[in-house]
This record gives C-alpha cells, sequence and structure tokens, in this order.
C-alpha cells in the first residue's frame, strides 16, 4: 500500500513539474499576459481540466516557477555566524547564495523570464519584493552577529547588510542578466573584490 502511495504521489509531482515547465515555455513565447492556460496545458502535454487541478490560476503558475527558482537559494542562504571561520569565507557563502541564479544557463535564463515579467507588472513585481527576504534576513543577522562579536565595525548592521547585497547585485546579477558578465573568467574576480571592499569598509 505505502509503495503504491509513494508511487502515486511520485506521479503527481512529475505532472506538476510537466505544468510548471510548460508555464515557463508558455511565459517564454507569448509573455505573462497573453500565455493561456490553454497554451500552458499543450506545452505540458496535458488537458487544461488538468492544469486547473494543480494551479488555480496563471498567477499560481508563476508563483510556482518562482518558487522552484528560489528553493535552492533559501537553502544555500541559510548561512549562521561562526566565530571559527573567515569573514572572508562565510561572505563568500552569501555570495554563492545570492548568484545562485546566474551561474547556471537553465536557471539564468528562468530568472531573465521573471525579470522582464516583473518589469512590465509593478503589482507583481511588488508582490515578489514582499515575499524575498528570507535570504537578506540571513545576512542582517549574520552582519548584527559579527557586529557583536567585534569582528565588524557597523552603525546600522540593516545598512550595511543592504550594502553587501547591493554590490553583489550591482557588479555580478545584473550583468550577468545583461548578458555582459563572462561567468567563467570575471565572476572569481567580482566575488573576491566585492568581499574586499565590504571588509575594507566595515572590517573591525
Amino acid at each position: 500500500m505505502d509503495t503504491d502511495l509513494s508511487a502515486n504521489e511520485r506521479r503527481k509531482a512529475a505532472k506538476r513539474d510537466a505544468i510548471v515547465a510548460g508555464a515557463v515555455k508558455a511565459f517564454e513565447q507569448e509573455g505573462f499576459e497573453r500565455a493561456s492556460m490553454d497554451l500552458v496545458a499543450k506545452l505540458a502535454g496535458a488537458s487544461k481540466g488538468t492544469v486547473y487541478k494543480y494551479f488555480r490560476s496563471k498567477n499560481d503558475l508563476l508563483w510556482a516557477v518562482v518558487k522552484g527558482l528560489m528553493v535552492g537559494q533559501n537553502e544555500l542562504s541559510q548561512i549562521r555566524y561562526s566565530k571559527d571561520d573567515s569573514l572572508e569565507s562565510q561572505l563568500g557563502r552569501f555570495v554563492d547564495a545570492q548568484v545562485y541564479f546566474v551561474v547556471d544557463p537553465g536557471r539564468l535564463s528562468t530568472a531573465r523570464l521573471l525579470t522582464s515579467i516583473f518589469v512590465q507588472n509593478e503589482q507583481l513585481r511588488e508582490e515578489a519584493s514582499n515575499s524575498s527576504h528570507s535570504q537578506f534576513d540571513c545576512l542582517t543577522e549574520w552582519v548584527w552577529a559579527a557586529k557583536k562579536d567585534k569582528r565588524l565595525k557597523v552603525k546600522d548592521h540593516k545598512l550595511a547588510a543592504h550594502v553587501f547585497h547591493g554590490m553583489v547585485e550591482g557588479t555580478i546579477n545584473f550583468p550577468a542578466l545583461c548578458g555582459t558578465l563572462k561567468m567563467d573568467g570575471e565572476l572569481k574576480l567580482m566575488k573576491d573584490e566585492v568581499i574586499a571592499v565590504f571588509l575594507s569598509r566595515y572590517a573591525a
């Protein structure tokens, strides 16, 4: 019985993944506003009824795409301050989490798609912004802990976290989304430089 149930759950997960993949293709082909649930069903190899069985609306599909992209990043960003590890190493892991979207061609393609959707739709952009605080919260807590341990000299730990986050976005993520960053040669250089600049300002 348990085996049958497990197999059934796997089939459901596979069907759901196929629908989400179909949604990505539909959004790429037609744009989010013009893409229809009929097209999603066609590209997913499913009936329209099956699509609605898993997702009530096109917006639900969009957030499923976002969630799928965020899972890996959220896992990587769960970094806790360590007294025994160098600041450079710990900040390096935050950079790795933040650039998770752009170091893989498939994820980068999806990130570009979502960026174009959110740029064009203010309401969706605000909803996405309100639901994407997990990684930044971890970074903010890390800066506070490093400050308490007297290894960082900051007046405002939230501002310092914003500075670090902004440097990574501006020097790595945005150029990667625009296709101007050479991932094989420039990524490590920019990563090391961001960390060095941050620590030159805030290291105790």
